[in-house]
């Protein structure tokens, strides 16, 4: 198993070249299994009774995802997990869905604005292996190669081995003179940039949703990529603080 200080670039399972991803799972590659409790804010969502997207728990009754990981879907077939790191040890609590708030404004062509917001049936029980995420300020920002932390369930390997098993990694934020619109086309105010030049280190199914943190924050949202690997293209993440005042009128956190 490889150091958790290894870079990955997590991407959704895309169309090859320079086209958009479409909107399946994305994946941790490398990285480190993480124990009981280490990330409580940690959401499996569920579709149909399988791992569908990541999330993060924002208060007791509210998530924040990618909205690809929402449209077109109905809350009644999806459950939120909270609480575990093995999604087959049964310590989790899983929990109903009431609604889904999707941006208004997000764009499934181009991504833009790719955030969701769920609210819960019920309120999960705090504590313990359960907590909620404090989300990054509004137009938050970090200095060019700052360490991100991603986790998620996703596959493990080119075969899309779910191991139900949270892993986690870390990912080197890029600065504003490398992610922008002329060297990554389609890339808009809303997205951040993390990965490594090299794409030495890949994912590409199962991770979307989930939460890109710095300092214990919610920093950005599993996006959207270009293929699995590609060397100089880093993932998109939806930036949090960009967001930021639209997740307070919808969550009231």
């Amino acid at each position: 198993m490889s150091s958790a200080y290894n870079v990955i670039v997590l991407l959704l399972l895309a169309a090859f070249g320079n086209v958009v991803c479409g909107v399946d799972e994305s994946r941790i590659i490398g990285g480190q299994f993480a124990s009981q409790g280490q990330f409580p804010h940690q959401v499996s969502l569920q579709l149909n009774g399988r791992h569908h997207c990541g999330g993060s728990l924002i208060s007791d009754t509210m998530i924040v995802t990618a909205a690809h990981c929402t449209k077109g879907q109905s809350p009644s077939q999806m459950m939120a997990v909270v609480g575990t790191n093995d999604l087959n040890a049964g310590n989790g609590q899983t929990m109903g869905i009431a609604q889904f708030i999707i941006h208004p404004q997000y764009n499934s062509q181009s991504q833009d604005f790719d955030m969701s917001l769920i609210r819960l049936s019920s309120p999960v029980m705090m504590g313990g292996a359960v907590k909620t995420i404090q989300l990054a300020d509004a137009d938050a920002n970090y200095e060019a190669d700052t360490m991100a932390t991603i986790s998620g369930f996703g596959a493990i390997n080119q075969n899309l081995q779910l191991p139900n098993r949270l892993k986690f990694a870390k990912v080197q934020l890029w600065s504003r003179d490398f992610c922008n619109a002329q060297n990554i086309p389609g890339l808009t105010d809303r997205m951040i940039c993390a990965g490594h030049p090299s794409g030495q280190v890949s994912s590409c199914q199962g991770d979307s949703g989930g939460p890109l943190t710095v300092d214990g924050k919610l920093f950005g949202v599993v996006s959207w990529g270009f293929g699995c690997g590609a060397k100089g293209r880093p993932a998109m993440y939806t930036y949090v603080g960009a967001l930021r005042s639209w997740i307070k009128q919808n969550a009231n956190v």
